[in-house]
Order: C-alpha cells, then structure tokens, then sequence
C-alpha cells in the first residue's frame, strides 16, 4: 500500500479516473483525526468535512470493488481532506488486466 500526509486545507486526489480500475482499499493510519473521501461527479466537484461521501475515523478503513459498489463508483476520480493536520492515508488499487 501506498500512503501520503493529507492536508485540512488543500483537498488532494487520491485516485485519478482509471477505467480499468476493480477494486479500491483507503486506510486512515492516523490515531486522532479523520479523513473525508469523496468520489468526484461532475455536480459536485470537490470534497469537504460538510461534503463528502465516506468519514474515515482514526485506523479505520474502506474497501469498495465494482461489483458491490458499481463501477462508476471505482472508476471514477476520487480525493480526500483532512479533519485537522495531516493525518496518513494508504491507498490501494487492482485493476482488471487481460492478457
């Protein structure tokens, strides 16, 4: 897994649109505050601690994949805030590759 510092102040991608994208796994690593998620539609194009579609608590985690949660929902762009300071989120990705 992946992790960065999210910020407060700035919302931040976490995961740009990816058609061939299946599943996604976010993990908030910090012990105090929380991280709001949210997949980005054009009628709302950014995320807030008012405006978002997932609160991630302190260590908890989300996993979505496109046949529990469509594939809109996995494939389309996602981003991220922080409550306060600069909690740590993991991130993870599968994506469907044939060969």
């Amino acid at each position: 897994m992946s992790s960065f510092a999210t910020s407060a102040v700035t919302a931040q991608e976490v995961f740009p649109r990816g058609t061939m994208r299946k599943s996604l796994i976010f993990l908030n690593e910090d012990v105090a505050d929380a991280i709001f998620l949210k997949r980005e539609r054009a009628e709302t194009p950014t995320v807030s601690t008012t405006d978002h579609d997932y609160r991630l608590g302190p260590g908890s985690s989300l996993s979505l994949n496109d046949l529990n949660d469509g594939k809109e929902a996995i494939q389309d762009r996602w981003t991220c805030i922080a409550s306060a300071n600069t909690p740590r989120l993991a991130f993870f990705e599968t994506e469907d590759v044939k060969r």
